[in-house]
């Protein structure tokens, strides 16, 4: 079908150029609408990316740095992404800076072990008694922040790996039987009945400077256990004195040595450091550790640590 000059010339006269403002406005309008879409589009994507990172990020709150952590997924928009690789570099390189510098703890608290050692066998050659005695319970308690300085270090290193299935029926069962044959009354009470996500030596460690905490304040030691449906509270429970209360926080602390709420007139000291390794091993295990004076008496150390899933 064909249409010649006088046809032509007449449709361009029927057509109403008082509607052409109106359909540039309209096609103005799809225009912006699909525009304002695609932006939409755009910053939901960039949003969800940016919820999956904040999510995976809050996960991760408060473990510490390890060489073999689970690494932020780097998909998604590219500002995103990069600010993904980024927090992954920055926590390989902080896991790097930890592990440099719990080798260079464990290597100074090792060597000191052989001066202390001389001094001691010196010590032994003193006449006077009184000064010879003094000198071997210093030296005591220096070999004592040195044991405590290696242990500290050996363990966070063997907590940097993920926490795997832990028989912990099995563990506590030994711990416990470990303590009976020493002589040292510790009560077991409660049953465990699956399996939790742990460190094993960590986990071990955490018990053992609580045990051992217990012990030095007070005879009566019982480890007790709760489970519920998602996790797992071992309770160390002593008959001590308790701590002040506005200590509770700060015997975590590295070297704090805290006053006692009642403190006997020849109490022990420790290390200052059992609780403070305590807490960065149970930390690494992704659980908690609270302490909590006890109305009938003594106090309370409160673990607790995710189930294993599955």
């Amino acid at each position: 079908m064909t249409m010649n000059l006088g046809q032509a010339m007449s449709a361009v006269s029927c057509f109403n150029y008082q509607d052409l403002p109106l359909m540039v406005a309209g096609a103005i309008a799809i225009a912006l609408l699909l525009a304002t879409a695609c932006l939409l589009v755009h910053a939901l994507a960039h949003r969800a990316a940016l919820g999956r990172l904040a999510a995976a990020l809050e996960q991760r709150e408060g473990e510490r740095p390890r060489s073999g952590h689970t690494a932020l997924g780097e998909g998604g928009p590219p500002a995103v992404a990069r600010l993904a690789r980024a927090i992954n570099a920055t926590r390989r390189r902080a896991a790097e800076r930890e592990a440099d510098q719990l080798d260079l703890q464990a290597g100074y608290a090792h060597d000191l072990r052989t001066p202390l050692t001389r001094l001691g066998l010196r010590c032994e050659m003193l006449e006077d008694d009184a000064l010879r005695d003094a000198m071997v319970r210093d030296l005591a308690e220096m070999g004592e922040l040195v044991e405590a300085s290696l242990a500290s270090a050996r363990m966070q290193r063997s907590a940097s790996e993920p926490p795997r299935r832990v028989d912990a029926d099995g563990l506590l069962g030994t711990l416990v039987g470990d303590y009976r044959d020493a002589g040292r009354a510790v009560a077991l009470e409660g049953r465990v009945g699956q399996p939790v996500a742990a460190c094993p030596q960590a986990l071990r460690r955490v018990l053992v400077n609580l045990i051992d905490n217990a012990l030095r304040y007070g005879s009566d030691v019982r480890l007790c256990v709760q489970v519920d449906a998602r996790r797992l509270v071992l309770a160390v429970v002593d008959s001590g004195p308790g701590i002040v209360p506005s200590e509770m926080e700060a015997v975590f602390a590295p070297w704090h040595r805290a006053p006692l709420a009642c403190a006997p007139a020849a109490a022990p000291a420790g290390s200052g450091l059992g609780l403070s390794i305590a807490r960065r091993l149970t930390v690494a295990m992704r659980g908690e550790l609270q302490l909590q004076n006890r109305r009938s008496g003594g106090l309370e150390a409160r673990l607790t640590l995710p189930l294993a899933a599955g």
